[in-house]
């Protein structure tokens, strides 16, 4: 088997190691997508914040608010930490941190009010904002855009823009637009690229929020307008549609409440039937797989009912919904692949699903899966999705990370994703990846890539309960099972110690807020004081085995 197994527990011990481990055959007839594993594989870290993603090729480039960079396992200022300044590149097979090197910064400015965590104080009432918001190929792969605070790149001026070439990953010479304000989004097609933010203008020429430059830099006539910062934009030249997300209420004019399309061409709104739960919500990443459905999540500033935290999905042509999940939780970012959408959150309380309750054992899953159709109808009236409502259905792929450093200002844990058929990768300001010291940047990998690492049945396995019936001298056994990070079916197998294989098996549905109780009477067991153990076994392989219960304690 490819995938490797992260957790043996630590009650298989002696002769009972040796029992055949062989797989359960439920889930060999599943019909839903796979997601990738759940193990994290080997990845650079940064010493700040990653807040955007991008895979080309075999490359992924990773932009934010960070000075350093460090190899997986290294701990901050460890051997092998080297400068990066805000933009950085990795092997997205081998996780080996690439030389590529540009010096991103930014001018000076004096301010007595502090313009947010995301710029640098460099002196009283001086700050330094040259942070990257968002990175983004072309459509041929052969460039890489960049967008965010920053005025210079190698001492070259770059206003908040710019580009590089992904076959030598030089800086693209006679790509330049001013751009007077942050840009926080980006869209690119084969003769235009798309501009999303909070800025006023592009060189001499007013555009409010959102514009078009050419792969030449030369700003387009396209010049729609949104009242508030824009943080998504999603070309599809197909539909002659660009779709905008952000903090606005009004595109052009017309109320449209954080999610909208215009022509890609005119700049003028077309036909929009999606309508925000509230004007607080925020839509914060939209995604696509060419399908015609565009993916998209979103936060809520102000957190009064309804609102819209979690993801949805609506059809590009006239932006009627497909599905919503109903979910609570921040979206930071989310991403679309072989029938998944990935998505960087905190979710909870997802009751249209039936999934990740108030009460249950995890507080926020900052990584989730669903399905990118909808399988399944909401069993009930919850924020803004309606009983009967079309939902997606959440996938066992429940790798966590933590929230972030004690002092950041947001606790988000991951910021940005992406995804293609063979790994999932994550930023963000987490310091953790399923409970062991990982900075800023992790990955995942399909099963079919042989370094995945499997993460599946979960510790704490509690010994089983185990008494024998004086007059008849069976033996009673009973277990609370656990859950599994990558598979939504365990297979329970009671061991007897003394006896190589299992003398019971059974498979449940296991989740973390959904976790079964099992029962088993063994009539032929062994004189005098016996013990038991249970293994639980997932489709991949992985296992671990509980401590023993003894007849005789």
């Amino acid at each position: 088997m490819s995938s490797r197994s992260r957790r043996i527990g630590a009650a298989l011990l002696g002769s009972t190691l040796l029992g055949v481990l062989m797989a359960p055959t439920a889930g060999a007839d599943d019909t839903r997508p796979e997601t990738v594993t759940a193990g994290a594989l080997p990845t650079p870290q940064t010493d700040g914040i990653v807040l955007s993603v991008e895979i080309v090729g075999n490359t992924v480039y990773a932009g934010g608010h960070f000075d350093r960079a460090r190899p997986a396992g290294v701990p901050a200022g460890g051997d092998g930490e080297v400068p990066r300044d805000n933009l950085m590149a990795f092997d997205l097979r081998t996780g080996e941190l690439l030389p590529w090197s540009p010096s991103v910064t930014a001018t000076e400015f004096e301010s007595g009010t502090d313009p947010g965590a995301l710029c640098d104080s460099v002196g009283t009432d001086r700050w330094r904002c040259d942070t990257v918001f968002d990175v983004t190929a072309g459509p041929a792969g052969d460039r890489v855009y960049v967008g965010g605070d920053f005025d210079r790149i190698d001492d070259r001026w770059r206003s908040r823009v710019a580009a590089f070439s992904t076959a030598d990953r030089a800086l693209v010479d006679d790509f330049d637009p001013r751009v007077r304000g942050r840009v926080r989004a980006l869209s690119a097609t084969a003769d235009r690229v798309y501009l999303g933010g909070a800025f006023d203008g592009v060189g001499e020429s007013d555009r409010s929020r959102l514009a078009a430059v050419s792969p030449a830099g030369e700003l387009l006539p396209w010049s729609p307008t949104a009242d508030a910062t824009v943080h998504s934009v999603l070309a599809v030249p197909q539909q002659h549609r660009v779709l905008v997300g952000g903090a606005f209420d009004r595109v052009n004019g017309q109320l449209r409440v954080a999610l909208s399309a215009v022509d890609s061409t005119s700049g003028d709104n077309v036909a929009w039937q999606w309508q925000a739960p509230s004007t607080d919500d925020v839509v914060t990443d939209i995604a696509t797989d060419g399908r015609g459905t565009a993916y998209f999540g979103s936060y809520n500033w102000e957190g009064f009912n309804p609102r819209f935290e979690g993801r949805g999905a609506v059809r590009i042509d006239d932006g009627s919904t497909v599905w919503m999940d109903g979910c609570y939780g921040d979206t930071q970012s989310v991403a679309v692949a072989a029938g998944v959408v990935y998505a960087a959150s905190h979710t909870h309380a997802c009751a249209a699903l039936e999934a990740i309750p108030e009460d249950g054992s995890i507080d926020y899953q900052r990584l989730t899966a669903e399905t990118t159709e909808a399988t399944g109808r909401s069993p009930r009236d919850v924020n803004h999705v309606s009983e009967g409502d079309p939902v997606p259905e959440l996938l066992p792929w429940l790798p966590n990370t933590n929230g972030g450093p004690q002092d950041s200002p947001w606790k988000n844990g991951p910021w940005a994703i992406d995804a293609n058929s063979e790994y999932v990768v994550v930023g963000g300001e987490f310091t953790t990846v399923n409970g062991e010291p990982q900075q800023s940047l992790t990955r995942f990998a399909a099963r079919s890539v042989p370094e995945a690492v499997d993460n599946g049945p979960q510790v704490p396995f509690r010994a089983p309960q185990v008494s024998r019936d004086r007059s008849t001298g069976d033996v009673s056994i009973e277990w609370r099972g656990t859950w599994d990070a990558q598979n939504s079916s365990i297979r329970y197998e009671v061991m007897r110690v003394g006896t190589p294989e299992p003398i019971h098996a059974v498979t449940r549905e296991s989740w973390p807020w959904q976790i079964p109780t099992m029962r088993f009477t063994d009539t032929n067991p062994p004189a005098g004081d016996t013990e038991y153990w249970i293994r639980a076994v997932d489709s991949d392989g992985a296992a671990i085995g509980s401590p023993r219960g003894s007849t005789g304690w």
